[in-house]
């Protein structure tokens, strides 16, 4: 018995060891994804999905908490007057939808998280919405 407390005591001690040596902030997606160049990212619920924005020119969509994946490049982007809201256009002979980011306050429904912009991903026959946050500022962004 004292072999099985000794040994669970030491694999909790690895645990934390390993653990505290990676920082919140490597742990944050958010974070993560600015690192790795994405521009606006947007979370939704109902099923969880989100959509980042690459340099204005390429989408990464997952829905259903990871099942699907759809990646592409932007087809054609209308901005507004203010430079702050957007439509992604993604058009071709396999998928048609829109990425429409608005600079109007979101509350999620289920975490209670605000950002300051309101999302909603269009596709033909189904649309989501949630919020989302600029990553990396580009010239049109203030």
């Amino acid at each position: 018995m004292k072999k099985v407390l000794v040994s669970l005591a030491v694999i909790f001690a690895i645990g934390l060891l390993l653990t505290a040596g990676v920082s919140a902030e490597e742990m944050d997606v958010w974070e993560k994804a600015k690192a790795e160049g994405v521009h606006f990212r947007a979370v939704g619920n109902e099923p969880g999905w989100l959509v980042e924005i690459m340099d204005d020119k390429r989408i990464r969509f997952v829905n259903d908490y990871g099942k699907l994946e759809i990646k592409a490049p932007v087809d054609d982007l209308w901005v507004g007057p203010a430079g702050e809201d957007k439509i992604y256009y993604v058009e071709n002979d396999a998928i048609q939808f829109q990425v429409i980011i608005m600079k109007k306050s979101y509350q999620d429904t289920m975490s209670g998280e605000n950002y300051p912009y309101q999302v909603r991903v269009v596709f033909p026959n189904k649309s989501y919405i949630g919020g989302g946050r600029v990553l990396i500022s580009t010239d049109n962004e203030n």
